[in-house]
């Protein structure tokens, strides 16, 4: 019944449905262009011999057109469609959309991931030095910088659900840079790409936290977040491990298509945000009694100051976490391992990920979020700097790669845990835009993990130290955070639930 409604929805708006019969149309005929009829691996094809991947963009235009004249008001103004929304009906109906949000935010992260398997055999082919490869990732996550923040916005115009689906065709249509035929055609097509990938991962996160019960929805949310963040490192290598071998390094682009097709036809289950102004969200605050500061002031300045901490925090852990998913692959093969064998011991930790994500989900209803963040970054740190001490790391190659994997779930962990808390903190009606800015940062960070670690990629107890060091500062800042958190809730206690509380164990 609700994909019913939704597609007769839909129908009656006749310009939003060409364009996405155009972009569908454009990258279905891309993706099956793109394999050579001879077989063998992917190559690069001509601009002129690629129509398809411009009918597909157009397509995505002639979408967001016919969305944003469906929101627009007789008097000049946009409306939301859906903002006082629907509340998900039926315990079967909220696993369903929470199912499609984690697969959904599973193939994100994947994508993400996929630049550091990308990069070794892109370098090859174009003959590319360590610091010309790494502006690859630098695109990719410009892309979800400006991703972050424009399309929290654009879902304020359209709506959720609308916001969902052109991301989901920017996603499929820019797989097809698995056949640009230049390294600058693919740094293009990654910036691109990587405004879906950016935007998509705030609505999901705000998905989740909508159709999530209220005394677990911290909890809930901060679980399938991490394992989705595992899971999606895991698609990563095995694509790398069973893919690449047979079609080359292109294959991994191409990927995109099919699931980013499978994204979006999704989109009719995904629900527009809940906001009920007749109840109102967990906002209402009251200030200390004797403080002279009105209310709404005081819960203002408080989670102005929560945010500005955790901003601190998404760029520092964002410069190690793309770091490290840009340059790990890479420092695999340098120590001599084949391109199979280094696949095949990322693949092999990136299974260990997903119970041990189980495992630390677990652990944050028992510690709560600053505590876990604390310990994974002191863990790291502490196990990063005796390898590097103990000389193994230079004269074992396999092993650094592997420390290093599971010192990028760690950071990724770090990562996924903050994000659903700042959505949470936000009221309803600024989800969106809050875990945006907050998704921001973290990607602005993360534009210099790419540049800081190709300086020193040559140098694997280097890279140790040097991930070691950044691991103690997001400690350190999450410490921090964790104390003001608490000094502040209690001059200004707030009703809400127990483990959605950042720093409270």
């Amino acid at each position: 019944m609700v994909v019913a409604r939704s597609l007769l929805r839909y129908s009656r708006d006749p310009v939003t449905v060409v364009g996405v019969v155009l972009a569908v149309g454009g990258s279905v005929v891309g993706f099956f262009r793109a394999f050579p009829p001879e077989g063998g691996p992917l190559r690069g094809m001509p601009l002129s011999g690629m129509p398809e991947m411009f009918v597909a963009g157009v397509g995505i235009v002639i979408a967001l057109v016919g969305m944003l004249l469906r929101t627009h008001s007789r008097w000049g103004g946009f409306r939301v469609v859906g903002t006082t929304a629907s509340a998900v009906p039926g315990k079967r109906r909220r696993w369903l959309v929470a199912g499609v949000a984690t697969g959904a935010l599973t193939i994100d992260v994947s994508k993400t991931s996929t630049l550091g398997f990308v990069i070794p055999g892109m370098s090859v082919e174009y003959g590319l030095a360590p610091a010309e490869a790494s502006m690859l990732a630098v695109a990719g996550l410009s892309g979800t910088a400006l991703g972050a923040v424009c399309v929290g916005r654009l879902a304020d115009r359209i709506g959720r659900r609308a916001s969902y689906l052109i991301t989901t065709l920017g996603f499929t249509a820019t797989s097809m840079c698995a056949t640009m035929p230049t390294f600058l055609g693919n740094v293009v097509m990654c910036l691109l790409m990587g405004v879906a990938v950016g935007g998509l991962a705030p609505l999901l996160i705000t998905t989740l936290l909508d159709v999530s019960p209220g005394p677990a929805r911290g909890s809930t949310v901060i679980a399938l977040s991490v394992v989705a963040t595992a899971t999606g490192y895991l698609v990563a290598a095995g694509s790398a491990l069973w893919l690449e071998p047979g079609f080359g390094w292109r294959i991994l682009w191409l990927t995109g298509a099919p699931t980013g097709l499978l994204l979006a036809l999704a989109t009719v289950l995904i629900p527009e945000r809940r906001v009920s102004p007749q109840v109102g969200d967990r906002s209402a605050m009251a200030a200390p009694e004797g403080s002279g500061m009105p209310a709404d002031t005081h819960r203002t300045a408080r989670l102005a100051f929560t945010l500005r901490l955790q901003a601190i925090y998404a760029a520092t852990v964002g410069v190690l976490t793309f770091g490290l998913n840009t340059w790990i692959p890479t420092l695999a093969r340098a120590g001599g391992l084949s391109v199979m064998t280094a696949n095949t011991l990322l693949t092999v930790v990136a299974v260990v990920m997903v119970p041990c994500a189980i495992l630390v989900a677990v652990c944050y209803r028992r510690v709560g979020p600053i505590r876990l963040a604390v310990l994974l970054a002191t863990g790291t740190a502490v196990v990063l700097l005796a390898l590097a001490a103990s000389g193994l790391a230079s004269a074992v190659s396999w092993l650094s790669a592997a420390v290093l994997a599971a010192a990028l779930f760690a950071v990724n962990t770090m990562a996924a845990i903050f994000l659903p808390i700042a959505a949470d903190l936000a009221d309803a009606g600024s989800r969106e835009r809050v875990t945006g800015g907050v998704s921001f940062f973290n990607r602005l960070g993360g534009l210099t993990g790419p540049l800081v670690l190709s300086s020193i990629v040559a140098s694997t107890t280097d890279v140790l130290i040097a991930v070691a060091v950044l691991a103690l500062c997001c400690g350190a800042i999450a410490w921090y955070t964790g104390r003001r958190h608490r000094s502040v809730s209690t001059a200004a206690p707030e009703p809400v639930e127990r483990d959605t509380v950042p720093g409270r164990p």
